[in-house]
């Protein structure tokens, strides 16, 4: 029997303009949990009752003058929370790390090196294939954090920041990341305790189902659109 979405956990993305948002969605529901994603200002209601948030990347620095920010210290205190690329880098600097300009952007595939054993890269290899695409490193961490896995070029490909906070420098919701999926699964499942039993008919099933109470006998004119 499909459930209603109401019914089921359900993770937060945050969006900070990241051209692959859209496509960390793709990987979460893909692995039974359902999401959305919301611009970087939506502040979370205990409400609507999120499990976990993912910060996606971002074109911006956390230097330039008007780069987006969130109330991380609200977010990291209430749910597990991963970075990724901007969203690591946004983690690192706003509790007390470095976060400086690459001399080289480094963006196209990296090995990461050593692999600290540890929940997100629960089976992950030492060697495995990533896809960067940054402009800014993170130089060092905040007091207490720890590397998990760095490259030949950056310091810090990986860390964890407390039982249930990590960031990525990379991006595992590409296809180039060829573990990206397997550490998504382990934030979600192993980290977060998602049941990951929501499929996209309980969606679409719901979503017809609200919109037949809402709009009862009037007429819709629909635009859509294409995509991931």
């Amino acid at each position: 029997m499909a459930h209603s979405t109401g019914a089921h956990e359900k993770l937060l993305i945050l969006d900070f303009g990241s051209q692959y948002t859209q496509l960390i969605a793709r990987r979460v529901r893909e692995l039974g949990v359902y999401c959305e994603v919301k611009p970087y200002h939506y502040a979370p209601r205990t409400e609507d009752a999120w499990k976990a948030v993912i910060l996606s990347g971002s074109p911006c620095s956390v230097h330039d003058a008007n780069a987006p920010k969130v109330a991380l210290e609200e977010l990291v205190s209430q749910y597990p929370v991963l970075g990724i690329c901007y969203g690591a880098q946004l983690l690192a600097s706003h509790f007390g790390g470095s976060v400086v300009r690459s001399q080289k952007r480094e963006y196209g595939r990296a090995s990461l090196q050593e692999v600290v054993v540890n929940p997100l890269f629960a089976d992950i290899a030492a060697q495995s294939e990533v896809w960067m695409s940054h402009g800014d490193s993170i130089e060092r961490l905040p007091a207490g954090w720890c590397v998990l896995s760095q490259t030949a070029d950056i310091p810090v490909a990986a860390f964890q920041a407390s039982e249930k906070v990590f960031g990525l420098q990379f991006h595992p919701e590409v296809s180039h990341t060829l573990c990206g999926k397997d550490i998504l699964r382990n934030f979600i499942v192993g980290i977060c305790g998602f049941a990951c039993d929501w499929t996209p008919k309980a969606f679409i099933e719901q979503t017809v189902n609200e919109l037949r109470e809402k709009l009862g006998k009037d007429h819709v004119v629909l635009g859509l659109s294409g995509g991931v």
